[in-house]
């Protein structure tokens, strides 16, 4: 077999790789929009391709929504690189930013999680590593703070912390951005602070 044999095979891989990505990124755009539910029409005419695409890259919903739910997670801002040797107040409010920004980024598919979950494994397995990463990162970040606490703050404070509050906060109380992420900050004070 020689090299030029095995050029068709790796362009239609490459071509189903970008097929994939554009499918995924087409549905995440229009959630992003507020589309809870775009129909796979919609999903293929904002990817370019054709309905049936969809059905030859993701033979399953559960599929579409497991590569869905890793896409969107990998596009989140992380509070990785946070220095732990800083003072408090400084990881604190450098938690908080990335925290907030990853919360609000998110909005939209929480709600459609939200409609989803209780039907999907996918996302009701989505919503457990997320809530397992944000967990670990209170623990990376401020262990020496929740060290010296109750057993119960980590618990408290990664309440506070989660999608859920976020949402509270700026769609039940009306916040704005800047109003949610001064909340956030003075609640995870008095859990956290000294």
């Amino acid at each position: 077999m020689s090299a030029n044999d095995s050029l068709p095979t790796d362009g239609r891989r490459l071509r189903a790789v970008r097929t994939r990505a554009n499918i995924l990124d087409a549905l995440l755009e229009l959630l992003d929009e507020g589309h809870p539910e775009p129909t796979a029409a919609e999903i293929a005419e904002r990817a370019g391709v054709a309905v049936r695409s969809i059905a030859q890259h993701f033979q399953t919903r559960e599929q579409l929504l497991r590569a869905l739910a890793e896409k969107h997670l990998a596009r989140q801002p992380s509070p990785d690189g946070i220095d732990t040797s800083l003072p408090f107040s400084q990881r604190l409010s450098a938690f908080v930013s990335r925290r907030a920004a990853a919360l609000e980024a998110s909005v939209p598919m929480r709600r459609v999680a939200r409609m989803a979950e209780g039907r999907s494994r996918a996302i009701a397995a989505a919503f457990r590593e997320v809530g397992r990463v944000r967990r670990k990162e209170l623990q990376d970040i401020f262990g020496a703070e929740l060290a010296r606490r109750q057993g119960w703050t980590l618990e408290a404070a990664d309440g506070v912390t989660s999608g859920a509050f976020w949402d509270a906060l700026r769609e039940g109380q009306r916040l704005s951005d800047k109003r949610a992420r001064e909340v956030l900050e003075a609640t995870l004070r008095v859990l956290l602070g000294s």
